[in-house]
């Protein structure tokens, strides 16, 4: 058995909460280094750049500013959190200088909106280079440091060097000592590797939008079907059948509207719609391909240009649509989404107001 010992879960008093802070700040904190790193002077500097000292309410300190600035793209803050970040943590207000630990808040959160009119282009560049710079000198403390050789020592090495009698071959060529020919085989050996790759790589990926109605399979397929109506008017005339092949036009025009009209049809509204256009067209296709015989191979068809590049898209539109169709899917390869510009395709893009962009798809870099 298991005994069970109940705690109230009545809270104590603020008086009688265990307040840490009386020891000493820890220095590994990771905002008492990185505070030691921000070249403070600089940006203060590129900061002061957008005020003047004649007239004018005093502003606030530089640091502060500039460490709110910090902490705020840091940690990804409102301008309200990173208020209350600060009036709330010992670490973040040491951060932004201030000289100990403050109930009241440094600053109003509508300060950022003043920061961000008098931070231009210019003033950002000045900040990144002059962090970036002092990023790249390191650590200021001469303890963290690599050591470096000393003078004394070389100074040795090279009388060393010199108290060695000089090696001729048979040319009368003088050897070379051992640390220089240590020194060429590390500089041979390091052309021959790879060079280092350095920055970051940045890839974006955007849309030109073009200009089509938005698609669905069902009204792609009505538009389909009446331009093979269109197909099978023009053809007709010039052969010599003595009847016209029936398209049903009417009936699947009365059957397309019944369901466009509807706000939100229901699923398996939508799929008998579907199946009943695919009908229609696929019974119009075979009327087309029974009267493309009247012209041999290599004769001219008596159609226009534009329509018989649309016939060369039905073709395709309609076997992605029978193929979806079948396996009860809602995407296919290279799926056509307008049969006057089958280029265009789809891309989610996640907006809220267009979750789907149509268009041709840019990769910058």
């Amino acid at each position: 058995c298991t005994m069970i010992r109940y705690t109230s879960n009545k809270q104590l008093s603020l008086a009688e909460f265990d307040w840490p802070f009386q020891t000493a700040l820890d220095e590994n904190n990771r905002w008492v280094k990185l505070s030691q790193v921000v070249p403070w002077d600089e940006l203060a500097e590129s900061y002061y750049q957008a005020f003047t000292s004649k007239r004018g309410r005093p502003t606030k300190d530089a640091r502060v500013v500039i460490g709110a600035v910090i902490i705020k793209h840091k940690l990804c803050l409102s301008d309200r959190e990173t208020v209350a970040q600060i009036q709330e943590t010992p670490y973040l207000q040491y951060f932004v200088g201030l000289p100990g630990y403050q109930m009241e808040p440094p600053f109003a959160p509508s300060l950022f909106v003043e920061i961000r009119k008098r931070m231009g282009a210019t003033l950002f560049d000045d900040f990144h280079a002059a962090v970036v710079e002092r990023i790249e000198k390191g650590p200021s403390d001469p303890k963290k440091r690599k050591d470096k050789a000393r003078p004394a020592d070389n100074d040795k090495a090279a009388e060393k060097a010199a108290s060695k009698p000089e090696q001729t071959s048979g040319n009368d060529v003088p050897a070379l000592p051992e640390s220089e020919e240590a020194t060429e085989s590390e500089v041979a050996s390091e052309e021959t590797e790879a060079p280092e790759h350095q920055g970051k790589l940045i890839l974006d990926a955007t849309v030109a939008p073009q200009a089509i109605r938005y698609p669905t399979d069902l009204s792609l397929l009505n538009e389909a079907r009446e331009l093979t109506e269109k197909i099978i008017d023009h053809l007709y005339p010039h052969t010599d059948q003595k009847t016209k092949p029936r398209t049903y036009r009417q009936k699947a025009r009365k059957a397309y509207l019944a369901i466009a009209k509807q706000k939100r049809p229901a699923a398996k509204v939508r799929r008998k719609g579907i199946k009943q256009q695919l009908q229609y067209l696929r019974r119009n296709l075979k009327h087309i391909e029974g009267l493309l015989e009247h012209w041999p191979q290599g004769q001219p068809i008596p159609l226009p240009r534009w329509l018989l590049y649309r016939y060369w898209v039905i073709q395709h539109l309609y076997a992605q649509q029978w193929e979806m169709y079948r396996n009860r899917r809602h995407r296919c390869d290279d799926r056509i989404v307008s049969i006057s510009q089958p280029y265009v395709r789809p891309i989610v893009r996640g907006k809220l107001d267009k979750p789907v962009e149509f268009g041709a798809k840019l990769s910058v870099s």
